[in-house]
């Protein structure tokens, strides 16, 4: 199959005429030939060459002459301008285009100066300034304050033997057995057998081409039209077989005993609270204590099957500064005999938190 060629299109640069067929090798209007700066396009009306004018064009790009700037046929032998022999000159259409965007590309950037760094003094000043701020309002502060309350609570648990009914696979010391089965301890995983197993494969399979139509310049005023062909593919799904394990869940049984058994379980919590003095001011203790001026243990008054447990016990001392904010601090028993009411006291601070009275740590 012969192959189409299209006409293509130039501008003259000199006079401005534009859309000049490529075949037209100089300006209808000014007669300026076309030279080294002639680049040819396509309109978007294609001008097909007939089959025998297309024999011509497609064989070879335009030649430069090297004398006066002319471009000539690529069969020429002379320049069709001045008569130069075509072997004293080496340009063509394509070395031209390359030449010129050559020219066009931007020049290497000069090596630039390493740009001085930008001072950080004022953010870093900036960040100091909330640090010291922050460190100002959070630091611990020493006050002198006065005691004006103090509080203390103790809890004793108290524990009942008592007879508890309970379930496992093996019985502990002292339990009774009341009654026993066989039941499912766990699960053990058995292969059962194997079986076909169905799965379906991807596949690719042609479908067919799509086709596109580009233009390749010959650099002589013509372009070639080429169909280009790409293969379509479709997918498509094959069943295939393989053999996989199936497993089974096979009980394990043991023997569940139900027994009895004396435990010490939790019964309640006696407990015992006070303050050594009337409260001041409602907002100085969270609690509504009774005066208590020396703290006790709560009498438990244990039954025959009762015993004491875990013992608990809290000693909460109470200061206000001049400007009448009140403090708490939770303290040793031996620190909190130490204080009486009214007692001026220097406590440490931070935010809320004491965190020593008169130089002395607390935990």
């Amino acid at each position: 199959m012969a192959k189409k060629i299209v006409e293509g299109l130039w501008d003259c640069p000199y006079c401005g005429q534009k859309g000049i067929g490529g075949l037209v090798k100089s300006c209808p209007n000014c007669a300026h030939p076309q030279d080294a700066g002639t680049k040819f396009y396509l309109g978007e009306k294609k001008d097909y060459l007939d089959e025998e004018k297309a024999k011509d064009y497609g064989k070879g790009a335009d030649w430069t002459c090297a004398f006066c700037g002319s471009m000539n046929r690529y069969g020429n032998a002379n320049c069709v301008n001045c008569g130069a022999q075509r072997e004293d000159s080496s340009g063509d259409y394509f070395e031209n285009r390359r030449k010129e965007q050559a020219a066009q590309a931007p020049p290497p950037k000069p090596p630039q100066p390493q740009k001085r760094k930008k001072k950080r003094w004022p953010l870093i000043l900036a960040i100091l300034a909330v640090i010291a701020v922050i460190f100002f309002v959070t630091r611990p502060k020493d006050k002198a304050t006065t005691v004006v309350d103090k509080t203390w609570q103790r809890a004793v648990d108290v524990e009942v033997y008592t007879t508890v009914q309970e379930e496992d696979w093996s019985v502990p010391d002292g339990g009774r057995i009341t009654d026993s089965r066989r039941a499912i301890r766990t699960y053990e995983q058995v292969l059962d057998h194997y079986e076909e197993e169905e799965y379906e494969v991807p596949y690719d399979v042609l479908d067919g081409y799509d086709t596109y139509t580009d233009y390749e310049d010959n650099g002589d005023g013509t372009f070639t039209e080429v169909e280009h062909e790409v293969p379509r593919y479709r997918t498509e799904y094959r069943t295939e077989y393989r053999t996989v394990p199936v497993y089974r869940q096979d009980p394990i049984y043991d023997t569940l005993y139900t027994y009895d058994i004396e435990k010490w379980l939790h019964s309640r919590t006696d407990r015992a609270g006070g303050s050594c003095y009337e409260p001041r001011s409602e907002s100085v203790r969270s609690g509504d204590w009774s005066v208590e001026a020396e703290p006790y243990w709560p009498d438990t008054r244990l039954g025959g099957n009762e015993r004491e447990g875990a013992r608990e016990e809290e000693y909460i001392l109470y200061f206000t500064d001049d400007k009448g904010k009140t403090y708490s601090a939770r303290v040793t028993e031996d620190v909190w005999n130490r204080y009486k009411r009214d007692q001026g006291v220097e406590i440490e601070v931070q935010g809320s938190r004491v965190l020593s009275i008169d130089g002395v740590k607390i935990s």
